[in-house]
C-alpha cells in the first residue's frame, strides 16, 4: 500500500481553496520546503502545526509579499519567515497552541440563567453545569451564583452542590467588561479551561527565535474563538482589582493586570506587537487580531504595514495595549 502524503491524508478536513493554492507550491524554491513539510507528517497535531504556517503564508502571498522561510540567527535559531511588503523586511514567528477538545453534545441553555444578565455588576462571568441538570438543580445553582457574584471579585470561583454532594455547576468571574450588567460567558461542562500559562510558553519560545536589531512579530493560533482572551492574558496579565489605582467615573473598583504577563514591565524588551487567530483548517479567512505594546510602539510604518496586511478594521476598538 502507497503511504499518501499529508495534504492528501487530511484533505477532507481542509477548505478546498487554501489547499488548491497550497498545492500549486510544488517546486517553488522557498514554499517548495512548507509545502514539501506538509505531505511529511502523518499526525494531525504535526501537520496542523505546518499548516498554520501555510496559512499564514498563504495570506501573505495574497497581498504581494516576499517570503523567506527558516531565516537562520545569529543565534542558531530560525525565524519562521522574513516579509518583505515595504522597504523594510519584518520577521514573523508563527505558533500553534493545541486546543483540540473532545465533542460536547450541546447544551440547552435554561432560561432561569437570564436572571444572573440583570445583576448590576459590570463583569464577565463564566458559568458552567452538568448537562441533563434538572430545573430544581438549575435554580439552585442561579441563586447561589446570584449571591456569589454580588460580592465576588476577579478571579473568583464557586462551585455549587447539590444535597447528594455532587457538583450542579461553577461559576467564575473571568474580568471585567464595560457594560453595566453581568455578560455571561458558557463554560464546558468538565470545566473552566485557562490556556493563558501554555500559551505564555509559546510566547517566550517564538521570542527566543527573534532576529536582533530587526522588527520581530509573533503570531499564535489556536483552536476555540474564546481563546483570544486567555490570549490576552498571556500576553498583558491576568485580570487584577486594583486598590491602588482610581476607579473609572461610575465605578467603586480599578481593574489592572497583573504581574504574569509576557509584556509586563521591561520584560521581553524587544517584543512590540503580538497577534492571535483561530486555526479553523475548514475556513479561508484568517481573522488576525493584534495587540501593541504601551511604551514601545513598532516603527509606524511598520503599524500601519501590520494593520493593512491584516485588515485591522480602523473603527474597531483598536488593537490591545499593555497595562489596559
Amino acid at each position: 500500500m502507497t503511504d499518501i502524503g499529508g495534504l492528501e491524508k487530511f484533505a477532507p478536513r481542509l477548505h478546498p481553496a487554501v489547499l488548491a493554492d497550497i498545492n500549486q507550491w510544488v517546486g517553488h524554491g522557498e514554499l517548495g520546503k512548507l509545502h514539501a513539510r506538509l505531505n511529511g507528517h502523518r499526525t494531525l497535531k504535526s501537520f496542523l502545526d505546518t499548516w498554520a504556517e501555510a496559512i499564514v503564508a498563504r495570506h501573505l502571498l495574497r497581498r504581494d509579499c516576499e517570503l523567506k522561510l527558516e531565516v537562520p540567527t545569529p543565534g542558531g535559531k530560525a525565524c519562521d519567515f522574513q516579509v518583505t511588503a515595504g522597504a523594510e523586511p519584518f520577521y514573523l514567528h508563527v505558533k500553534r497552541l493545541d486546543t483540540q477538545r473532545p465533542a460536547h453534545k450541546r447544551l440547552t441553555i435554561s432560561s432561569r440563567l437570564r436572571y444572573l444578565e440583570r445583576i448590576n455588576r459590570p463583569y464577565v462571568v463564566g458559568v458552567r453545569w452538568q448537562e441533563g441538570a434538572s430545573d430544581e438543580q438549575m435554580q439552585r445553582l442561579v441563586r447561589s451564583a446570584a449571591d456569589f457574584i454580588m460580592h465576588a471579585r476577579v478571579g473568583d470561583e464557586l462551585l455549587v452542590h447539590g444535597d447528594d454532594g455532587r457538583e450542579i455547576g461553577g461559576v467564575l468571574i473571568v474580568a471585567p467588561w464595560e457594560g453595566p450588567h453581568v455578560s455571561l460567558a458558557i463554560g464546558l461542562p468538565s470545566g473552566f479551561i485557562d490556556e493563558a500559562p501554555r500559551l505564555r510558553k509559546l510566547l517566550v519560545r517564538a521570542y527566543r527565535q527573534f532576529m536582533p536589531k530587526a522588527a520581530n512579530v509573533i503570531l499564535i493560533c489556536s483552536s476555540q474563538a474564546e481563546e483570544h482572551e486567555d490570549f490576552a492574558n498571556a500576553l498583558l496579565g491576568s485580570h487584577v482589582e486594583r486598590w491602588d489605582a482610581f476607579p473609572p467615573r461610575g465605578r467603586r473598583i480599578a481593574h489592572g493586570r497583573a504581574a504574569d504577563g509576557f509584556w509586563h514591565g521591561q520584560r521581553y524588551p524587544d517584543s512590540a506587537v503580538s497577534g492571535w487567530f483561530r486555526l479553523a483548517p475548514q475556513e479561508e479567512s484568517l481573522g488576525v487580531k493584534l495587540w501593541y505594546r504601551q511604551g514601545s510602539p513598532p516603527d509606524e510604518r511598520l503599524h500601519r504595514t501590520l494593520d493593512d496586511l491584516f485588515e485591522v478594521p480602523g473603527d474597531s476598538a483598536g488593537p490591545a495595549r499593555a497595562g489596559e
